[in-house]
């Protein structure tokens, strides 16, 4: 059975910041967020009205899905079942499938609360007015260091979480990836539909909590968890060893 994370006590691989690729998230980020509040912002929610009626009800009832308690709560119930499997049960082969769940259950669950508290804390060090503002204060007001629901809007935290839970899943299966992503953006667009936040909001966030998730697999990869860095490019899934030769072993 794969030592469990709490007994990986020397780390194999040098953590380099390098690894996740973060002028390939950053630069991109903030020229979409930049073009976004230029072009996009203020048009889209003067025309919220306009959108279909029918859409807006149903991203409604789906946009909380991607709450943080929920990822969390989803995740860290994974992890803990897992744990749960290891000690009480006695076959080799559902241990060892178990260690692994339980490995990607805690990465997501650090991603996850990693990107969402974090998040939490710039938007509203940024203070940046909601779209139920607009029509009193406009797209671009901003009230630094107001601690306030209201003036929470950039990056989206829903959009956040969104993209870090997506992409943990598209590292660890990488040929679902598309899928994945199509879920994040539609999660993550959901929030200008509910009125919640402009574009800007939504794709700072994606771009955001993907990042966190690239940042914690390279955290993984350092004690041999789940990932590897490569010299070049994101971090890989690890190719798990054959359950026989764990046994013979």
């Amino acid at each position: 059975m794969p030592p469990l994370f709490w007994k990986r006590r020397v780390a194999h691989e040098t953590f380099r910041l390098s690894a996740t690729c973060w002028p390939w998230f950053l630069l991109p980020a903030a020229t979409l967020a930049l073009l976004c509040m230029a072009t996009l912002d203020g048009p889209v929610a003067s025309a919220r009205d306009a959108m279909s009626s029918r859409f807006q009800d149903f991203a409604a009832r789906l946009t909380d899905v991607t709450t943080a308690p929920w990822i969390l709560g989803a995740s860290g119930t994974v992890t803990v079942l897992a744990y749960v499997a290891i000690a009480c049960l006695a076959s080799p082969r559902v241990k060892f499938r178990a260690a692994l769940v339980l490995h990607q259950g805690f990465y997501l669950f650090c991603s996850v609360a990693l990107a969402s508290a974090t998040v939490n804390v710039v938007k509203r060090l940024i203070g940046r007015a909601r779209p139920t503002l607009f029509d009193t204060v406009g797209d671009l007001h901003f009230n630094v260091g107001v601690w306030a629901y209201d003036y929470a809007s950039f990056p989206s935290g829903h959009s956040t979480t969104s993209g870090a839970i997506f992409a943990g899943l598209a590292l660890l299966y990488p040929r679902l990836g598309p899928f994945f992503a199509a879920f994040a953006i539609f999660f993550g667009f959901a929030r200008i539909a509910v009125g919640a936040h402009y574009p800007s909001d939504v794709s700072a966030g994606l771009f955001y909590g993907t990042w966190i998730s690239v940042l914690v697999a390279c955290v993984f990869a350092r004690y041999r968890l789940l990932f590897a860095v490569p010299e070049r490019g994101l971090p890989v899934r690890r190719p798990h060893p054959r359950l026989r030769d764990r046994l013979r072993s």
